[in-house]
């Protein structure tokens, strides 16, 4: 699947902006950026508003899937390939355990990380290809997509230092990270219907009235 042939097939079109029934959030960035701050935000923010609201992350999330994240965050070293691999598993035993069960409840479900991370570090920084790695996502997930994917954006120095690196993949080097937050930017650009980008080198609150009036405007 090339990545035209992506956008064609939907991964690039925003399934349901901001709306009465469920919807599935998703935050995306360097280790460091804020997007963890920033997806608990969000999801305290609906709440407000008087929404169900389901939060995850990956890998994780399920009993699972938080033993996946123990073997590629602090388990052996591994081929790029069984990486991307172990991350596809996390992700569809957390899709079918969590977060369509939680949409189909009309629940909306806001989730730190999800299939553009798996592009960026396995398919563009590990130079596995976008292409492979969206493939082997969409079978994994039975192509469930999120209907806005926010990407917070820092300089990969300023995330580094604010991440204290202390799991294997943080632990790679300072090209490693440039070249994911190179990939995050390709995708921006390459799915810019789905995926928004915010500047993350501002203070918390701001990013985050900044975020929910950009989701707001959706509606």
């Amino acid at each position: 699947m090339r990545a035209d042939e992506a956008r064609a097939s939907g991964y690039d079109r925003p399934h349901a902006p901001y709306r009465t029934a469920a919807v599935f959030l998703t935050f995306e960035g360097l280790d460091g950026s804020g997007k963890t701050t920033q997806a608990k935000l969000l999801a305290e923010a609906l709440r407000a508003q008087g929404r169900d609201i389901v939060g995850t992350r990956e890998p994780g999330g399920t009993p699972l899937g938080e033993e996946v994240r123990r073997l590629l965050l602090d388990g052996l070293e591994m081929s790029a390939w069984a990486e991307a691999a172990l991350f596809a598993a996390a992700r569809a035993e957390l899709v079918h355990r969590i977060i369509e069960p939680a949409l189909e409840a009309g629940k909306d479900v806001v989730c730190d990380r999800y299939i553009d991370s798996s592009l960026a570090y396995q398919g563009i920084a590990r130079e596995l290809g976008v292409e492979r790695v969206l493939e082997l996502n969409l079978h994994a997930t039975r192509g469930l997509l999120p209907d806005r994917t926010f990407l917070v954006l820092v300089d990969p120095e300023v995330a580094l230092r604010r991440s204290s690196p202390s799991d294997r993949i943080e632990r790679e080097g300072q090209e490693f990270h440039r070249a994911v937050d190179k990939a995050y930017r390709s995708l921006a650009a390459m799915f810019p219907n789905r995926i928004t980008t915010v500047d993350g080198n501002r203070p918390a609150d701001a990013i985050a009235e900044e975020i929910f009036g950009r989701l707001r405007d959706l509606s």
